[in-house]
């Protein structure tokens, strides 16, 4: 029903603007424009339609578009749905601050409709939203290549060489391979779109300083889909091409121009450059900032270079630039000694369009498209070039990311962009392009040549007599079999197209039309049935007799499902479910001290395990447990138990010994001193307070917990600290009714407390970070600042009008 919404929305709005075209109301014939994105989004139904209409699920294992972003999602929809801004995730590692994990895309605009508008939040949901960005990503491209002027001249890129670009980009490796990276591929769908308005204020002589602010606002809206490492690609890109862009502008005029035109014309351009990135900056800051404030305090902080070099690039993959099943593409058939990621494969026939760009005359764009690609290519192999290692070093944050093959993902734009300008030169067939078109038709016959006399032959010969080895050798030789076949059939399918072109077998249109065609094909049959599964991967979330009983306990507790059944209980089940986990699904943003005490503790027999508020411990029925402190307090599900912590303590207690320490390593040495109970004393960082014994009966009881707030009523017999099993993070505070504001204590370690007067008193601990505030503050201010701009902007163009 939804592919069949999007179609006739489609289709009502061609006719509208075919309407106003035969009416006289627009200047160029945009149906026809209209028309083109329609195709982009039958190209993107197409070629998920096994998702749409097929009962399959992408990617086979959920990934983590299953693990972690759909209950992310459902957790942020349903806190929305009820007035809540979630700035603090109580359901998982203990707690943790939700608005400072920048992955959770809490004000992306295309996520905020989708919580308030699916009802309820589903899987699917969560696919369509990846289906949605790739076509957003060819959108963009569309408009990218069609309005922009890339050689001087010359007119706009014709429909079909832009659609054939969009095409190439939309279903580029980088986006198929992180299908479940849903906030990546989100993220990267702007780089486009951020392009687009970036070059349209470039100009010979002058920079048109507004449409830099319209890159900046759009640079924004993508920082706030939740990927900052493609933030940062992008904002990278940037900066690469108005580098490479301005020196050949400078070099070409040397000779042409005024001494002073050329002087100022790179600070010109980095002014332009900066003000783009500040805009997005200050529009973003609401995110920026608490992201930038949890990185340092995160696991991530403590990376080496080599953990950052994960996921390089291999020079033992390049292959699949061209080959991209050599190694086996979905990750069911991978093999090789490095670790599966994006290899850049766009397509055969794009990659020989994008040479045909590059040997026919190389304009400063062209120059600046190739000059992107070859750079992020070398900054993408990782740990096997230099680029990369440089990069750490001068670019902030950059060493906080790993995964550099992602890099890719410009590579692929700028090959796109260059592969339109190709098929746009190939279909106006000028003259001056002969020479050029003649190589690259030679190239691609002597290719083709010895693809079919060498390297199918090798291929099969390598089948025939693998025969006798294992499964899994024969399995790979088959794989690459496969694989090199298809490229050969994709090799003489290009040079058909070229020959078509060469021996005027075809006009312009039927040579754009089959171009198009013949990507998407490619694209297709490579790429749009690897890693599909026939079953729902988010059915390990569904335990509905466990989460029955987990909920009928009553009380305030946690659960520890840290026990190696991810493949029968998701991670993050907790948060889809309302329930609180002692952890979560593997995250680089888990809070540093709170790992650390995790891994530090020992063993569940240890009473700091006890302080984790762990009551019950969820695990595989034959799991060996201390059984003098667990008992099975569940066994109606097939697969899984329920074993209950007889030791544990409770979500908030009074304890009247305390214990003070200079420091946080003191702290550490302290938990971990022989004896230590946390039962009955608590170890505080700073000065220690005047406690006395309890004198009576008390009491903790937490009367109200959400998001953001945890209200604690307390009944106290002599001075005390009140402590949570609640992670300590910066950003919380206390108040007592009708007191001021009190101080949030960090104890034992890692943990909340507060002091508390004898007496019967009602604590707040609210979480509003200054972080989230003054981002806010920041993020609202440049909005409205921009509001007011485009205001007196449209006021000053409409008295203009009506002066004339």
């Amino acid at each position: 029903m939804l592919s069949l919404f999007i179609i006739s929305l489609w289709l009502i709005g061609y006719l509208v603007i075919w309407q106003g075209h035969r009416r006289g109301r627009w200047s160029g014939p945009y149906h026809r424009d209209v028309a083109s994105l329609g195709v982009l989004a039958l190209a993107a139904l197409g070629f998920f339609w096994r998702i749409i209409w097929g009962g399959s699920w992408m990617p086979a294992d959920g990934g983590d578009l299953a693990s972690f972003l759909y209950p992310t999602y459902r957790f942020t929809a349903e806190s929305f749905r009820q007035g809540i801004i979630p700035l603090w995730n109580p359901h998982l590692y203990g707690g943790a601050p939700f608005i400072g994990d920048i992955q959770a895309g809490l004000f992306y605009p295309v996520n905020v409709l989708a919580f308030f508008l699916a009802r309820p939040l589903t899987y699917l949901t969560m696919e369509w939203l990846s289906i949605f960005h790739f076509w957003w990503a060819g959108t963009g491209m569309y408009l990218l290549l069609r309005l922009n002027r890339w050689r001087e001249g010359e007119a706009q890129l014709s429909r079909w060489a832009s659609l054939a670009g969009a095409l190439a980009f939309m279903f580029s490796d980088g986006f198929l391979t992180h299908f479940g990276n849903l906030n990546l591929i989100a993220v990267a769908s702007w780089l486009p779109w951020v392009f687009w308005a970036y070059l349209r204020g470039v100009g010979e002589q002058r920079l048109e300083i507004r449409w830099a602010v319209v890159a900046g606002v759009l640079l924004a809206v993508a920082t706030l889909a939740g990927h900052a490492q493609v933030t940062l690609f992008i904002a990278l890109a940037l900066g690469l091409y108005t580098v490479l862009e301005t020196y050949l502008a400078l070099r070409r005029g040397a000779s042409g121009q005024a001494t002073s035109s050329i002087v100022s014309l790179l600070p010109r351009r980095l002014v332009y450059l900066f003000t783009c990135c500040l805009v997005a900056v200050l529009l973003s800051a609401v995110v920026l900032l608490p992201a930038l404030e949890l990185t340092r305090h995160s696991a991530r902080a403590g990376w080496d270079y080599q953990q950052t070099v994960g996921y390089s690039l291999s020079p033992a993959q390049w292959i699949g630039l061209l080959i991209p099943g050599f190694f086996g593409r979905g990750p069911q058939f991978h093999w090789g000694l490095w670790p599966r990621v994006e290899v850049g494969y766009l397509g055969v026939l794009p990659l020989i369009l994008a040479l045909l760009a590059m040997m026919r005359g190389r304009p400063r764009r062209v120059w600046a498209l190739l000059g992107l690609a070859v750079i992020t290519f070398l900054i993408a192999l990782g740990i096997y070039s230099l680029p990369h290692g440089w990069l750490t070093r001068l670019v902030p944050g950059f060493g906080q990311f790993r995964a550099p093959a992602r890099l890719v993902l410009v590579m692929d734009f700028g090959l796109a962009a260059l592969a339109a300008l190709g098929l746009d030169a190939l279909l106006r067939s000028r003259g001056d392009e002969g020479a050029a078109f003649r190589r690259v038709f030679r190239l691609t016959a002597w290719a083709a040549g010895a693809t079919c006399a060498v390297g199918l032959p090798l291929a099969y010969f390598a089948l025939i007599t693998g025969q006798d080895r294992t499964p899994e050798v024969f399995s790979r030789i088959s794989v690459a079999t496969i694989a090199v076949a298809i490229f050969a059939a994709l090799l003489l399918a290009s040079l058909a197209l070229l020959a078509a072109r060469r021996y005027g077998w075809a006009g312009p249109r039927i040579l754009g039309l089959l171009a198009v065609v013949l990507i998407f094909l490619d694209l297709a049959s490579t790429g749009a049935y690897n890693d599909l599964g026939a079953t729902d991967p988010t059915g390990a979330f569904e335990h509905p007799e466990i989460v029955s009983f987990l909920r009928n306990d009553g009380d305030r507790f946690r659960i520890d499902a840290r026990t190696g059944i991810d493949q029968l209980w998701q991670p993050d089940v907790a948060m889809l479910h309302g329930l609180d986990d002692v952890w979560g699904v593997v995250n680089p943003l888990v809070l540093a001290d709170y790992e650390r005490y995790w891994e530090g503790m020992g063993s569940r027999s240890s009473p700091l395990y006890d302080l984790l508020n762990a009551r019950y411990v969820i695990a595989r029925k034959d799991v060996a447990l201390d059984w003098d402190k667990f008992e099975l307090a569940f066994d109606g599900d097939p697969e899984l138990n329920v074993y209950r912590n007889r030791s544990v303590l409770p979500r908030a207690f009074l304890v009247h010994q305390a214990v003070g320490v200079p420091d946080h390593e003191a702290a550490w040495a302290a938990v971990h001193a022989p004896g230590f109970d946390p039962a009955t004393e608590v170890v505080v960082e700073g000065e220690a307070p005047l406690l006395a014994p309890a004198a009576g009966p008390e009491a903790a009881e937490i009367v109200a917990y959400g998001p953001n707030e945890i209200v604690v009523e307390v009944e106290a017999s002599a001075p005390g600290v009140l402590v949570l099993s609640e992670v300590f993070y910066p950003g919380w505070r206390v108040m007592e009714e009708g007191e001021g504001p009190g101080t949030v204590q960090r104890v034992n370690y890692a943990f909340r407390a507060a002091a508390v007067e004898p007496g019967t008193a009602r604590l707040r601990f609210v979480y509003a970070p200054l972080s989230y505030r003054l981002g806010a503050v920041i993020s609202g201010v440049t909005a409205l600042a921009l509001l007011a701009g485009v205001v007196w902007l449209w006021r000053r163009q409409v008295s203009g009008k009506a002066g004339e």
